[in-house]
């Protein structure tokens, strides 16, 4: 009888770890790496960057990085592109996996208070983890630091390290003048 309760034990304890396994050539047939399971979100994208909790910012996402992303259970998507721009996100696949889609379309160095204040908005009504991208995420990073400024109150010098983290590049000249720092 004991020696009957242990092997039950035994098999109860291993086998939800054996149902729950996925040999890894499983995976790769699925098309899917198996390093996109252990990486770090902000590895997923071109110019992938996690400025704070609950945010991913970077480039423009594949079809394929749509897919993972909601896999993970990101919950909305938020495009900086602008509509006319040649591979932009199209909102009906990003629809069709279940996540939200929210266009804020900025080209170029448009980039300024009320479109701060969009994303402000846009970011404060958000299902969250939320992604929030452009072509590189250079956009998404000079927009993020100028809410930072404008709606949250962060000092210039901080907004700047928030822009900095979320990807910002050569729009930074921009972006310190817009804050009083040239």
């Amino acid at each position: 009888m004991k020696t009957t309760s242990i092997l039950l034990l035994s098999l109860a304890v291993w086998l939800p770890g054996l149902a729950c396994a996925e040999p890894a050539s499983q995976t790769e047939a699925a098309g899917t790496p198996t390093e996109a399971t252990d990486a770090e979100p902000a590895e997923l994208l071109r110019n992938g960057k996690a400025p704070l909790d609950g945010h991913l910012t970077g480039g423009q996402p594949t079809a394929e990085q749509f897919e993972t992303l909601a896999g993970l259970g990101y919950k909305t998507i938020i495009n900086l592109r602008g509509v006319d721009e040649n591979g932009s996100t199209d909102p009906a696949l990003v629809e069709s996996l279940g996540m939200t889609y929210v266009s804020i379309p900025i080209s170029g160095a448009d980039v300024g208070e009320e479109n701060a204040h969009k994303l402000a908005e846009v970011l404060e009504n958000a299902e969250y983890p939320v992604v929030t991208h452009c072509a590189s995420g250079n956009r998404v990073g000079a927009l993020y630091a100028l809410k930072a400024f404008y709606v949250d109150g962060m000092s210039p010098e901080e907004a700047l390290a928030l822009g900095q983290a979320a990807g910002v590049t050569r729009l930074e000249p921009v972006i310190r003048q817009q804050l009083g720092l040239e």
